[in-house]
């Protein structure tokens, strides 16, 4: 179990929810699981629901398609002004900024990356909508 996977257990554990173990990483309800994750695999998306571990605490729009989003995860990543592009989900997930679900076909914002080295929360989504509207509020404030 290498660092990240503690952590993670310590977490999931500290949360007396029954939700919560219904929300953990599968290597945490599972035992044997963990021996079939590779070290590469990434860590599981921000579930947004129970705890949401992740905050984006602001969102720049940069063109049409693309924003600058400041994303914060305690247990994984941070990163300042990282690009986010627009795209259609391409299978059902939750929106890491508000926990709604989004299904195939909707309209979200993924972070976009060059090259091999993909960013911790390269899984994560946001919702479309639900971004543009976080952006209208953070412009009033």
């Amino acid at each position: 179990m290498d660092e990240f996977n503690r952590w993670e257990h310590v977490m999931t554990l500290l949360d007396p929810s029954p939700a919560a173990s219904r929300c953990a990483p599968s290597h945490l309800r599972d035992p044997d699981a963990a021996r079939r994750r590779h070290r590469d695999d990434a860590p599981p998306a921000c579930i947004g629901g129970v705890r949401r571990r992740c905050a984006i605490v602001a969102a720049e729009r940069q063109t049409d398609s693309s924003v600058l989003v400041s994303w914060s995860d305690p247990t994984r990543c941070r990163y300042d002004e990282q690009r986010w592009i627009s795209a259609k989900s391409r299978a059902l997930g939750r929106c890491a900024l508000t926990g709604i679900t989004i299904h195939t076909g909707d309209a979200i914002y993924k972070p976009q990356w060059r090259g091999a080295k993909r960013p911790a929360n390269y899984r994560e989504v946001i919702l479309a909508s639900e971004l543009e509207r976080f952006i209208v509020r953070l412009s009033r404030s």
